[in-house]
């Protein structure tokens, strides 16, 4: 008996059981992420947005699933522009070797956000797919990993926790992140969108605080403190938005960021 639990305790000591649960790749795409996965039993290219809250299925990826798209989401844009789409429901989604089950998926022609001449996708994998889910993406390294209970632990050492509130709109079916940011005045939040692949967006009421012109039109130069040593630097939009703002690309290329869906919890790595 001694034996055997010299031995267990020799193998939990390696780390052996420490792995996550699954390890995504994920590919550039126009200043933003994608990944391949299995959607609805067929293989797709999808941009991983962060900010899009839904699942979204272009009609002809509905198409070769067998989805007979019905009904209606709503959404608005940040800019507060009303979104309304058809949907698919029930539909799985793995990657990774790990399969979950959305809800509701909407059915848009996404691709009409985009350059002509942009690769084609067939759709948005929002942050709702890995709902109740531990997930790191490390941007930078092109990896989105599904943490287990023991790598979760170890992430987040040393890490910067960042106060989040999680957002639920279209009735609770969409899932989207925003960060607490301190100001002068008190926090105000702003999303985490790895879909904005350009800029940061700061909304005209608050402008000011962020020692910007709110009636400029021209990006200006824009440096913010996050939390702990965390700095969000880059140039800044400020257009008249129903969210206080949002932080994109430019600043989260250079992190890893872990989020705990289940518990509201992100924690952020800097730029080493």
């Amino acid at each position: 008996m001694q034996a055997i639990i010299s031995v267990l305790l020799a193998f939990l000591s390696t780390g052996a059981v420490a792995a996550p649960r699954a390890v995504i790749t994920l590919e550039p795409y126009r200043n933003t992420i994608a990944m391949h996965a299995n959607v609805g039993g067929r293989d797709g290219f999808f941009v991983f947005d962060t900010g899009s809250g839904v699942l979204t299925l272009t009609p002809q990826f509905a198409a070769k699933i067998g989805c007979e798209p019905w009904g209606r989401l709503t959404g608005f844009t940040m800019m507060a522009i009303r979104i309304d789409s058809p949907q698919c429901t029930s539909v799985s989604v793995a990657a990774g070797g790990v399969q979950s089950m959305v809800d509701a998926a909407g059915v848009f022609d996404i691709m009409s956000f985009y350059p002509k001449d942009a690769q084609p996708i067939d759709g948005l994998i929002s942050l709702g797919v890995f709902d109740g889910k531990a997930i790191t993406i490390d941007f930078a390294a092109g990896t989105l990993t599904i943490e287990s209970p023991a790598t979760l632990r170890r992430r987040i050492r040393g890490a910067t926790e960042v106060p989040v509130r999680l957002t639920r709109e279209v009735q609770g079916r969409a899932l989207s992140v925003s960060v607490a940011v301190p100001t002068a005045k008190g926090r105000v939040w702003m999303e985490f969108d790895s879909g904005n692949s350009r800029t940061i967006l700061i909304s005209r009421p608050y402008a000011a605080l962020f020692g910007l012109d709110p009636d400029k039109k021209e990006a200006q130069p824009v440096d913010f403190p996050l939390a702990g040593n965390l700095r969000v630097r880059g140039t800044a939009f400020t257009p008249d938005m129903i969210i206080d703002g949002n932080i994109g690309m430019p600043f989260w290329k250079d992190t890893v960021v872990t989020l705990d869906l289940a518990a509201g919890r992100m924690w952020v790595v800097g730029k080493r």
